[in-house]
């Protein structure tokens, strides 16, 4: 058989003519892939290598070595690459076509052929031969060229191409921006030995009582550009360093001012400064100015604190002091200083600091002065703030009058008018107060013969008689004291001091963030110190004229022991857990409670009362009811059966028949669960509208709060959720309105506090109405009553936030303490630590 020429299989489409140009293209491919293999391992190693920066850790006579080899071998490879290759030609596309849909006996190849029998027309031969050249060409059709066969393995025993392409890729991750400049780098190798280029490090660091990171400063990109200025806090460090360059130390000049660097090598230079105005900072090296910048000098200010509002006098005589001070960059104490003309005697006030080194605090404090002999007269109130560095800031001078205690009892009220005597001219009236003493102890009926009473006055007399000096007066006109609270109060005044010496140091333990052994300690003497006053407390309790008068369902704020032990539990609970703030606001609660506790005395509860009461346990009810519907939904998003416990509307020991309960699981499915879900969608609805309802008897006595209003938009996205079958999203929805009902039960509380229902004077005393109940008038058992607010689900709640904070405290605490974190971090993890 002959080929008649080379173009003999042309003509059949140019869908085949295309065919053959992809197949020549793939064997171009495959061709420079194949020869050039040599050629593009060593371009790739040269580049990787450029790119890892390799050649700026060797000498330069090896690196131009290094680059005269690459260029041999590159040539030498291009050469015997070129020398091998072959360009595709017709014949061997159509052998590559073959081989790529596996066409058997050349057909392609076959194509335009011609034999000797076509010659002789009208035979048996010629008739064959075109119906043999007629069915090639049914293998034209639907041809495949695919993609060019790259192989990695061809004529690459070692994987070389492989390893190359895993450098380069490696090399670009890690020069990243810096690319252009290494290769170039690569391609001109310096001749001779050149000078290391100058570079500037600068930072400013500021106090560490400021809180800040240090402060980079950026160096100039070139001499026309504009000197940046930064800002910069007073008593600030500078650090800079210089490397490079010749050996000549550079200068730092500020304004007119000139400071040498010091060295620390050969070519490295160090110096570090501090600024107290704002200047200019220029770096010189060699003649040249190669850094330049501006720094502004922001001086820490002074503290300020002022009075929210006017000092108020509790009934136990005491005073209330509410306040605020800020400071920029913290608050570290908080005093006064109480002063009464022009003779320079003060009475100092150490006032709580929560949150000690805050920006802003706003706290209040309770002091009992009714022991100074000042009580009683006009004084001058100076409150000021201390920040971290020891300035002060003071408040404007307040005038007013010291309370005094107000004494029933004839013998203390003589007592105390000696005792004014005494202060007044102890010299000139310390005879005639022996002598009254003396009369008085004569008259022991008057005191019910109180031994403690007799052996006092006689003290006093006996210091009188034979003291010398002003302590000799000063102990006296204590011990006047002491004598005249035990007739007024008996033990309650003393039992009144340790309680309040209790609550002040347990506060300062919180301030300073003691220890929580130290805060269990304080706790427990708190919790004795509490127990030891309301047991004094109802010692002094008014005899009722009709017990029964009371109702012992009264909704006045009665607190009894249980209720206050409680909140010492939870106070112990969260300062041990990490959330420090809310034991002081709890302890803050616990101040105000105890300072205006008096004994309980029954009366029954006005109109106003009952109806926000009966609001709160609506609300309480309306609460269990959502969390019961959350349960449900959740079983029913899991596809759980209800338990035997947990189902609603079976008979007690009623069993679903097992064959049934098969049934029902295998014909139902998802049908079933998104029924169950439409079902509890007219419950949410109910609950929706009890909540609607009683809004609006709530808009009636006063404001509704907004948390009520977000409750009732979350139950209603709840219920369209559950009606589309949409569990997940329901149980997210009806969370959102739990919480937001337990808000509005808080803000609703709080209103009616404020519109006078729930104010009045705490009382307390064993067996009195309202035993079981907070200074809201809700109920604090746990018995799980529909409608009660359980103290116990209360720190359950809460409880889940303060062991999250005190988790990250944890954590905090743990990376601190490792020794190889660098010192940046671990100062920004202090500053961390302040806030858990």
């Amino acid at each position: 058989m002959q080929r008649r020429d080379n173009t003999g299989d042309r003509g059949y489409g140019l869908t085949f003519e295309i065919r053959i140009l992809l197949a020549e293209a793939n064997l171009l491919l495959e061709e420079v892939w194949r020869r050039g293999r040599l050629f593009f391992c060593i371009i790739g190693l040269f580049i990787g290598l450029s790119l890892l920066d390799f050649w700026s850790f060797t000498a330069n006579w090896l690196h131009i070595a290094a680059l005269a080899l690459f260029a041999i071998a590159g040539l030498y490879s291009l050469f015997t690459g070129l020398r091998r290759f072959r360009l595709p030609s017709r014949k061997r596309a159509l052998r590559y076509l073959e081989r790529r849909n596996e066409l058997s006996h050349r057909p392609l190849q076959s194509l335009g052929g011609h034999s000797e029998a076509e010659k002789l027309n009208n035979t048996s031969g010629s008739l064959m031969w075109r119906i043999y050249q007629k069915s090639l060409r049914r293998y034209v059709n639907g041809l495949k060229v695919g993609f060019p066969n790259l192989d990695m393995g061809s004529e690459d025993g070692y994987g070389l191409r492989a390893v190359i392409i895993l450098l380069l890729v490696a090399a670009v991750v890690i020069a990243g921006p810096r690319s252009g400049e290494r290769l170039y780098a690569a391609v001109t190798p310096t001749i001779g030995t050149p000078e290391v280029p100058v570079d500037v490090t600068a930072w400013v660091t500021p106090p560490a009582y400021t809180g800040r990171a240090p402060i980079l400063l950026n160096k100039l990109d070139s001499e026309e550009a504009p000197v940046k200025t930064y800002i910069v806090p007073a008593q600030s460090s500078f650090i800079a360093h210089v490397f490079g360059g010749g050996p000549e130390a550079p200068s730092l000049i500020l304004e007119d001012q000139s400071e040498e660097f010091t060295a620390t090598d050969a070519q490295n230079f160090q110096i570090q400064s501090a600024f107290d105005n704002s200047t200019t900072v220029r770096i010189e090296k060699d003649g040249e100015v190669i850094a330049h910048w501006r720094l502004t000098i922001v001086v820490d200010e002074l503290p300020a604190v002022d009075l929210i509002s006017d000092p108020e006098v509790t009934d136990r005589a005491a005073f209330k002091l509410q306040y605020q001070a800020t400071d920029d960059y913290g608050v570290m104490q908080i005093g006064g200083e109480i002063s009464r003309g022009e003779d320079g005697e003060k009475i100092e006030l150490g006032l709580p600091t929560p949150g000690r080194g805050s920006k802003q605090i706003v706290s209040k404090s309770y002091h009992d002065l009714t022991a100074h002999p000042w009580a009683g007269l006009p004084v001058t109130l100076t409150l000021f703030a201390e920040d971290q560095i020891g300035q002060k800031g003071y408040s404007e001078p307040l005038s007013f009058v010291l309370p005094e205690r107000k004494f029933t009892h004839p013998v203390a009220k003589a007592l105390i008018e000696q005792r004014k005597n005494l202060v007044t001219d102890p010299e000139a009236n310390a005879e005639n107060v022996a002598l009254v003493l003396e009369a008085i102890a004569g008259l022991p009926n008057s005191f019910n013969n109180d031994v403690t009473v007799i052996l006092a006055l006689s003290t006093a007399r006996a210091i009188l008689a034979n003291g010398v000096g002003q302590e000799s007066f000063d102990e006296v006109i204590e011990l006047l004291w002491d004598t005249a609270l035990r007739l007024e109060n008996g033990d309650l005044s003393q039992a009144e001091a340790a309680l309040r010496a209790a609550q002040e140091a347990l506060m300062e333990a919180l301030n300073n963030n003691a220890s929580d052994e130290e805060i269990k300690r304080l706790v427990e003497e708190l919790r004795a110190a509490m127990d030891n006053f309301l047991q004094a407390l109802a010692q002094q309790q008014r005899p009722m004229d009709d017990p029964a008068a009371g109702d012992p369902n009264s909704q006045d704020q009665f607190i009894n022991s249980q209720d206050l032990q409680k909140m010492l539990d939870r106070i112990d609970q969260f300062a041990r857990g990490g959330a420090r703030d809310a034991a002081r606001q709890l302890l803050s609660e616990l101040q105000d409670i105890m300072e205006n506790l008096k004994n309980a005395e029954a009366m029954p509860p006005s109109a106003s009362q009952q109806a926000g009461q009966q609001m709160l346990n609506e609300l309480g009810k309306l609460m269990q009811k959502q969390r019961e519907l959350l349960d449900q939904t959740f079983r029913q998003s899991q596809g759980r059966q209800p338990q035997q416990g947990d189902r609603r509307g079976q008979q007690p020991g009623q069993q679903p028949q097992n064959g049934q309960q098969q049934g029902q699981q295998g014909q139902q499915g998802q049908s079933g669960q998104r029924g169950n879900l439409q079902d509890l969608a007219q419950v949410q609805e109910a609950i929706r509208q009890m909540l609607g309802d009683l809004m609006g008897r709530i808009g009636e006595n006063g404001e509704i709060p907004e948390s009520l209003g977000q409750a009732e938009r979350s139950m209603n996205d709840a219920r369209g959720a559950l009606e589309q079958g949409q569990g997940q999203s329901a149980m997210e929805s009806e969370s959102n309105a739990l919480e937001s009902l337990r808000q509005g039960t808080e803000s609703l509380a709080q209103q009616m506090m404020q519109n006078g229902e729930g104010q009045g004077q705490q009382q307390a005393g064993p067996g009195q109405p309202g035993q079981g109940r907070d200074p809201l008038g809700r109920s604090m058992e746990q018995d799980g009553n529909e409608g009660s607010i359980s103290d116990g689900a209360m720190l359950r709640g809460e409880s889940e936030g303060f062991s999250k904070s005190r988790d990250i405290r944890n954590e905090l605490q743990r990376r601190l303490s490792d020794p190889a974190r660098p010192l940046l971090e671990r100062d920004y993890l202090r500053r961390l630590l302040d806030i858990f």
